[in-house]
């Protein structure tokens, strides 16, 4: 079988296509063949070997895989049964393959009609966001709030689940491209930070008040942004800094605002909390089948592409949801 594997740390040439055997399940594990596979920011910081846990090489990246049960190891039974599709998760990564073993119980059937290319998107940028919502920013009812990435894999469902939670959203990109998509996902207003002070007009949106809740990701000046435009008493969750850049705003501005910034790692769900990661993932699935939630694949790329998808990735060109393809 084909697999993207990465015998080094650095720049996206790292990852390498080479043909392996096809793994056999142990007990308890079961063989997919598959179909699609999520690129997520995490694999380019496991690519650097900047991730919080340290990657082992040599590596293979991917958390998130779809396609369909071909074998079963001991002691499984349904409903992983072989023919089943599912969505399966790889804590230990390995995703970047034509044929991944799997816990069985970290396997998600999934409704025979759901594309398995958009089902990539449930794992991490779904319950990513539903849990910030449910969990970190709580009640958002007649809230205002800033996403920024909006346009991204997290920021397009965000934008949607802050709005299917009755609060009033401001959509924040680096292009006005992807702010059309922001648009067209339901936010109420639209920035480009790529403009400088474009804080104030956040406020202006506003009447000079700000947003309750900002959901931030980029880090650096847009960081310092996003304080910028909170109200008093309102609340920052970050949950990534996808430029790599600190922001610097002196710890004197949330006690002056009375501000508080929260931190959010869906691993720390998934291995502490997993029932509430599993109602987080049961309410994304629901609201993709009944069809109030869309996700966008605009980016699709073979597996021997990969490195492709992680350039694109890294110099922002990306919206929503980037996926790698097999010939399964």
């Amino acid at each position: 079988m084909k697999q993207i594997q990465m015998q080094d740390y650095g720049s996206p040439d790292v990852l390498k296509l080479v043909e392996t055997e096809i793994p056999t399940p142990n007990a308890g594990e079961v063989l997919v063949k598959v179909k699609a596979i999520g690129v997520n920011y995490s694999d380019i910081l496991r690519r650097k070997n900047t991730y919080f846990q340290e990657t082992p090489l040599p590596f293979v990246l991917g958390t998130e895989a779809v396609g369909e049960i071909v074998r079963v190891g001991e002691g499984v039974t349904i409903p992983y049964a072989v023919g089943t599709t599912v969505l399966a998760i790889l804590p230990q990564a390995s995703g970047y393959s034509e044929y991944v073993t799997a816990i069985a119980q970290y396997c998600v059937p999934l409704p025979p009609e759901m594309n398995p290319e958009k089902a990539t998107a449930i794992f991490v940028q779904g319950t990513t966001a539903q849990l910030m919502i449910s969990q970190v920013a709580n009640d958002l009812e007649g809230k205002t709030v800033l996403v920024n990435a909006s346009a991204g894999g997290v920021g397009s469902i965000l934008v949607q689940l802050a709005k299917l939670n009755g609060a009033k959203v401001i959509g924040a990109s680096s292009s006005d491209a992807k702010l059309e998509i922001s648009k067209k996902l339901g936010a109420d207003f639209i920035v480009n930070y790529s403009k400088s002070e474009w804080s104030n007009e956040v406020k202006k949106f506003t009447e000079g008040k700000g947003v309750d809740i900002v959901f931030e990701m980029v880090g650096g000046e847009v960081y310092n942004q996003s304080l910028k435009s909170l109200s008093q008493g309102g609340q920052i969750i970050v949950f990534g800094c996808a430029s790599g850049i600190q922001g610097t705003i002196h710890p004197e501005f949330f006690v002056d605002e009375n501000i508080t910034q929260s931190g959010f790692n869906l691993a720390y769900f998934i291995n502490n909390r997993m029932e509430l990661w599993q109602k987080a993932l049961e309410t994304v699935i629901g609201l993709l089948m009944q069809d109030k939630l869309k996700v966008e694949i605009a980016h699709k790329y073979a597996l021997e592409d990969a490195a492709e998808a992680h350039e694109a990735i890294e110099n922002r060109k990306t919206i929503g949801k980037v996926i790698l393809t097999t010939n399964n």
